[in-house]
């Protein structure tokens, strides 16, 4: 009833813990596990001979590493179980009854997509908690028959894939629930790629962001999706646009963050939010979630507004 799909590019160190969490699943008999092999050095089949004592359990392989998105996307084409569940090859269910209570609200309330609670571990080891959150594909269950009937699919871009995809679902007028339950872990891990301190990661994984999100909105308006949808995704996304450029980018490459963000610009003005109590709220949302993330937003040096002006400009 239930696929877990769990991309794995040399985890060989880690991926063990990810699948004891799912072998203590109280409804271990209705998942089925497909770990795909994003071109490693290695196989799984140690992983897979072991614990296919205890669960179905299948090793895909890629032909040439290609990301986490195409892993996921080659998964989900590769199974057929009518709910989906992405892990990564790093992280943990939080419990034994996770994918239960994922499966029972998504089943007997008919939702396309149910959203619970999940904690970040930070690198000093405290956790963090995420609620409502549309960014990552943790700690969610999908609908298949939602995704193929509006062929929403996972791009070929290696950073930020998931938001795209995420914000896709959101946007095709599908039924959400947002559950307070906290069923997954993302532990920290100094080598994954969402980790890295390296300036020239930050610029190549902030402009992925910008075409996902960019993607997901000129798909939807293609496409007739909800207006008020469209023009409230547009306004949230600039706001943590502009966070990132005024929290994350430094003088050598922010003209080419404000560069890639003009179209997004052009969707914005075109479809903004008219209503300036929704729009404060939106503004408000983000700037909380940021917060909660325990990033400082004491030294803003520009406003929304003249930030806007920078893309003209750039």
């Amino acid at each position: 009833m239930i696929d877990i799909i769990i991309p794995a590019y040399n985890a060989h160190k880690t991926i063990d813990r990810t699948l004891f969490s799912i072998a203590y699943q109280e409804n271990i008999k209705d998942i089925n596990v497909y770990i795909i092999n994003d071109k490693s050095d290695n196989d799984y089949s140690e992983q897979v001979n072991f614990f296919k004592k205890f669960m179905n359990i299948t090793e895909l392989n890629l032909s040439e590493n290609s990301g986490p998105g195409i892993a996921r996307q080659y998964g989900i084409d590769n199974s057929n179980n009518p709910y989906i569940i992405f892990m990564d090859s790093d992280d943990v269910l939080a419990g034994p009854s996770e994918v239960r209570t994922l499966y029972n609200e998504i089943k007997d309330n008919d939702y396309d997509l149910v959203v619970s609670s999940f904690l970040e571990q930070l690198e000093n080891n405290e956790m963090v908690e995420h609620f409502e959150d549309m960014t990552w594909v943790h700690g969610k269950i999908y609908k298949r028959s939602f995704l193929e009937t509006n062929k929403i699919r996972f791009n070929n871009t290696r950073y930020n894939e998931d938001v795209g995809f995420n914000r896709k679902v959101f946007l095709y007028d599908s039924k959400i629930k947002y559950i307070d339950d906290i069923t997954y872990i993302w532990c920290f891990n100094k080598n994954s790629l969402t980790r890295t301190k390296n300036d020239e990661f930050k610029l190549k994984f902030f402009i992925n962001y910008i075409y996902n999100i960019t993607n997901a909105l000129e798909t939807a308006i293609n496409d007739k999706c909800s207006y008020k949808k469209i023009s409230e995704t547009a306004l949230e996304y600039m706001v943590n646009f502009y966070f990132n450029y005024i929290g994350y980018m430094n003088i050598n490459n922010s003209k080419m963050f404000l560069k890639q963000l003009k179209e997004m610009k052009e969707i914005y003005e075109k479809y903004s939010v008219k209503d300036e109590k929704t729009k404060k709220m939106i503004i408000e949302k983000r700037i909380e979630s940021f917060q909660n993330r325990g990033i400082s937003l004491k030294y803003i040096s520009i406003s929304f507004d003249d930030f806007i002006n920078l893309i003209q400009e750039a």
